[in-house]
């Protein structure tokens, strides 16, 4: 009778058991749900990223569109939940279209100087690139005077621009005559006229003397200068050798 009894006291425990267990397995399916690792779908089409999500037991769900350089138009470049994440099964995927590269126009600043350029170009997104610079006649220094590419072209946004900046009023170039012997005031009066300066040394009486003669000269004789350089002269009298300082 004993046993008996214990036997009905193990079955019915051994139901309770069974029924705890099948509940809590319930309860993870209904609560928990099955869980999935969020495919990557960057890179593909609507269509293509919609059958994979699915496929995934996935949602598809577009959020929106945006510029981006690396995916092509039309393909999805941002996803959230990010690729390899775990979630449940069911969830949405919100996916970002490229609309692709964004493409500004070239801000004109030619005539502006290097620094006001840059802000100006860097303020519409590009990038400042090469700064070359040669001499241009009518124009300051430090003066843009092109880029490229060309200021009102479309180009995309964040690419390089560069520069070419003017130094100024090209210089003219001259071969300097041999001096010595020559009249000093003379010589002084043609080399400032050709935007040159003069160093001179010699006695004071020498250099206010209009038969006051150069001795020597500094660069030599057949040397090429441009306006803005300096030459420099040692002046004596006719009667004299001059002193060199």
């Amino acid at each position: 009778m004993l046993r008996r009894i214990l036997t009905y006291v193990a079955i019915f425990a051994a139901s309770i058991l069974g029924i705890a267990l099948l509940g809590n397995f319930v309860v993870a399916i209904v609560v928990g749900g099955k869980q999935v690792d969020v495919p990557d779908v960057r890179g593909m089409t609507q269509k293509e990223a919609e059958e994979k999500l699915r496929h995934g037991g996935l949602k598809y769900t577009r959020a929106g569109e945006g510029y981006d350089m690396e995916y092509p138009e039309s393909t999805i470049f941002i996803q959230d939940p990010p690729p390899g994440r775990t979630v449940k099964q069911g969830r949405k995927v919100f996916v970002t279209i490229s609309e692709g590269p964004e493409f500004k126009e070239v801000p004109y600043t030619v005539g502006k100087s290097l620094r006001s350029a840059s802000m100006f170009l860097e303020k519409a997104g590009f990038i400042i690139g090469n700064v070359a610079s040669a001499s241009r006649s009518g124009t300051y220094a430090d003066e843009v005077i092109s880029t490229d590419p060309a200021p009102g072209s479309h180009a995309v946004r964040g690419s390089v621009v560069n520069l070419l900046v003017s130094t100024g009023n090209p210089k003219t170039r001259y071969v300097l005559p041999d001096l010595e012997g020559k009249p000093y005031l003379i010589a002084r009066a043609e080399i400032e006229r050709l935007g040159m300066f003069v160093r001179e040394s010699g006695q004071q009486r020498d250099l206010m003397s209009p038969s006051s003669l150069i001795v020597t000269q500094e660069p030599p004789p057949g040397f090429i200068v441009a306006s803005g350089d300096t030459i420099s002269l040692t002046v004596g009298s006719r009667y004299s050798r001059g002193v060199r300082l």
